[in-house]
């Protein structure tokens, strides 16, 4: 068996690119240690940065995976219709959102969970969870903001369903908003993160699911 994965993430984004770039490492470090818990199951694994992916590009980037399921993380800046790559809009609702089918896609992005989401599920990415609000990150924190969003990763990769793995987010969010060694004003980032999580398509998968022959 085979997981199939794309990580997508702007390391030169205003104000989070080193985020990004923590996001990506950390996701690739977890699929890593997924592989080796699993002897069965073999890792196909890429990761993308502004450098090497763009508009024009990732048609071709995605088209060898997704005639089957497989996860694509992407990191970085957005809004309600498009993810952006170095300032560059590189996933739309207009030109290239069918590219995602099969895909299970997990975002720390602004906005992408309305109606950039919809039109992805529409065109048959089996599910989406990100923020139909802003993804903050208070200034100073990126270590915690990440260990927050990789709890999604952990999770759903430790066989817990979406679903589930989206509660555990939701909790790790809540550990740091009752944590009294953070500001006000990061705790309250935090918790317009919390709030703004969203889930679209089948909150049931396992990455039993996700697997290909």
């Amino acid at each position: 068996m085979k997981l199939n994965a794309i990580v997508i993430a702007d390391d030169v984004a205003e104000n989070i690119g080193e985020l990004c770039v923590m996001l990506k490492d950390h996701t690739n470090q977890l699929l890593e240690q997924f592989g080796q818990a699993n002897d069965d199951i073999q890792i196909d694994m890429v990761d993308y940065c502004h450098d090497v992916i763009n508009k024009d590009n990732l048609s071709e980037k995605v088209s060898h995976v997704n005639s089957n399921n497989f996860l694509c993380c992407w990191y970085g800046h957005g809004n309600d219709v498009s993810f952006s790559m170095n300032g560059e809009s590189i996933v739309t609702t207009t030109e290239n959102h069918y590219i995602f089918s099969n895909a299970l896609i997990y975002t720390f992005s602004c906005m992408n969970g309305g109606t950039l989401a919809d039109v992805l599920i529409e065109n048959n990415t089996k599910v989406f969870v990100g923020y139909n609000s802003n993804a903050n990150c208070p200034y100073g924190l990126d270590d915690v903001t990440c260990g927050i969003a990789m709890s999604f990763v952990s999770s759903f990769l430790n066989g817990k369903t979406i679903k589930d793995a989206v509660d555990d987010l939701r909790m790790s969010y809540e550990e740091a908003i009752f944590n009294e060694d953070l500001e006000p004003f990061q705790r309250f980032r935090f918790q317009e993160n919390r709030d703004g999580i969203t889930i679209k398509g089948d909150g049931t998968l396992t990455i039993e699911d996700m697997l290909v022959a």
